[in-house]
C-alpha cells in the first residue's frame, strides 16, 4: 500500500518546519523556492501555521509534544516487548527525539509549531510511523544469522551521527561569536543536511530489527519526501537567512548524501526509492497481521 504516500503529499508544507531543520525559525518573510528556482516541487503553506514563525509558545508546544510521544511510545513498548533489539530502537529513540525538542526553540517534526502541524504529526505521523515500526512486526520476512546484531549496530550509527550532529550545532549555536552565523563545519562539512542523513540510518536499521519488508517503505518514502520536499525548503530558509555565506557553502556541499553533489542523481534516487516504498508497502497486511 503506498497510502503513506498521502500524508507525505499533505504534509509537504511540513518541510518548512523540517527535521531538526538546521537553524534558527524561519521568518516570516521566508520564501520558499520557486519554478524558476528549479525547485516547483516545494509548497509554501504558512498560511496553515500561524505560530510556526515565531519563538512563542515554545514551552507549550515542547510540554505538549513531549507528553504526546512519551505517550505514543508506551503503545510502541507495549507493542515489542518481546523483542530486545526494538526495545533497545525504541529506548535510544525516546532520548534522541528528548533531546532534539528540549535543546533548541526551531520548530521541528518532533515539536511543530503551529496546532495543524502538531495534530498531523500526533494523530497521523507518529501513529504511523510507530505501528510500522513496532505493531507491524507480525510476520517475519527478513531472517539472517545476527540479523537484531546488525540492525541495532545501524540504528545506533545513525542515532549517534544525527544526534551527533545536533549537539554540537545546538552548543556552536548558543556562543555569542557565532551568532548570525552559518554552521558548516563537523559533519557539515560532509553534507548540508547530516542530520536527516543519519536518520536514514537510524530508520534502516529499525526497519532491520523490525524483520519485516512493508518496514522498509517508511525508509524509502523518507528518502524521496527528503530530497524532493524538506531539503529544499530547507535550503530555501537557509538561503534566505544567510545570504552571504549560504551560496558558497551549497555550491561546495552535497544536500544529503555526503560527496554526492549531482541533483539529478538524487532525484531519480527518490524515485527509485517512492518506487520501492510502494512496492515494501504490499507487505503490509502480512507484516501487520491483517
Amino acid at each position: 500500500s503506498c497510502w503513506p504516500t498521502v500524508l507525505s503529499f499533505c504534509g509537504r508544507g511540513l518541510a518548512t518546519s523540517a527535521p531538526n531543520m538546521p537553524d534558527s525559525t524561519m521568518p516570516e518573510s521566508s520564501p520558499m523556492l520557486n519554478e524558476g528556482e528549479g525547485q516547483a516541487s516545494s509548497w509554501d503553506i504558512r498560511k496553515w501555521s500561524s505560530w510556526r514563525q515565531s519563538a512563542e509558545n515554545r514551552t507549550t508546544y515542547k510540554v505538549l509534544s513531549s507528553c504526546a510521544f512519551i505517550a505514543h511510545m508506551t503503545w510502541y513498548f507495549y507493542c515489542v516487548q518481546s523483542s530486545v533489539a526494538l526495545l533497545i530502537c525504541g529506548a535510544v529513540f525516546v532520548v534522541k527525539v528528548l533531546i532534539e525538542i528540549w535543546g533548541q526553540d526551531t520548530p521541528t517534526w518532533a515539536c511543530p509549531g503551529d496546532p495543524c502541524m502538531f495534530l498531523l504529526m500526533y494523530i497521523l505521523g507518529w501513529p504511523y510511523a510507530l505501528a510500522t515500526l513496532g505493531y507491524c512486526h507480525k510476520s517475519v520476512a527478513i531472517v539472517f544469522p545476527y540479523r537484531d546484531m546488525a540492525a541495532v549496530t545501524i540504528y545506533l550509527f545513525g542515532s549517534a551521527y544525527s544526534l551527533g550532529y545536533e549537539v554540537h550545532r545546538f552548543g556552536w549555536k548558543a556562543k555569542r561569536e557565532n551568532k548570525g552565523k552559518l554552521y558548516t563545519i563537523g559533519l557539515g562539512q560532509y553534507c548540508i543536511h547530516p542530520n536527516y542523513f543519519g536518520d536514514l540510518f537510524t530508520f534502516s536499521g529499525w526497519a532491520l530489527a523490525t524483520g519485516t519488508i512493508y518496514a522498509f517503505s517508511l525508509v524509502l518514502t523518507s528518502v524521496w519526501y527528503f530530497v524532493l520536499f524538506i531539503i529544499p525548503n530547507s535550503q530555501a530558509h537557509l538561503a534566505n537567512r544567510y545570504p552571504n555565506e549560504f551560496p558558497a557553502y551549497a555550491a561546495s556541499t552535497a544536500n544529503l548524501i555526503p560527496f554526492v553533489h549531482n541533483e539529478n542523481m538524487m532525484r531519480v534516487i527518490a524515485w527509485i526509492s517512492f518506487a520501492g516504498a510502494c512496492w515494501c508497502g504490499m507487505d503490509y497486511t502480512e507484516a501487520c497481521g491483517l
